[in-house]
């Protein structure tokens, strides 16, 4: 099993990701807090979040390997 970590630190995107995570979190934050504000948990919505980048991921790996 590889170590996350030691991925990371080798992964020539890293500062790439850092810069996309830094653009992305204040709107992913606010899909959250909208959720919320609709009567959804934060958690529930954070996991739907997540859940619909999944999907999203493993439909570009289908696309790739085609």
């Amino acid at each position: 099993m590889s170590n996350v970590v030691e991925f990371r630190a080798e992964c020539p995107h890293v500062e790439t990701l850092s810069d996309c995570r830094e653009a992305l979190e204040p709107h992913v934050m606010k899909i959250v807090a909208e959720a919320a504000a609709w009567g959804f948990a934060p958690a529930e919505a954070a996991m739907v979040v997540a859940d619909i980048a999944d999907d999203y991921i493993l439909m570009l790996s289908r696309e790739l390997r085609s």
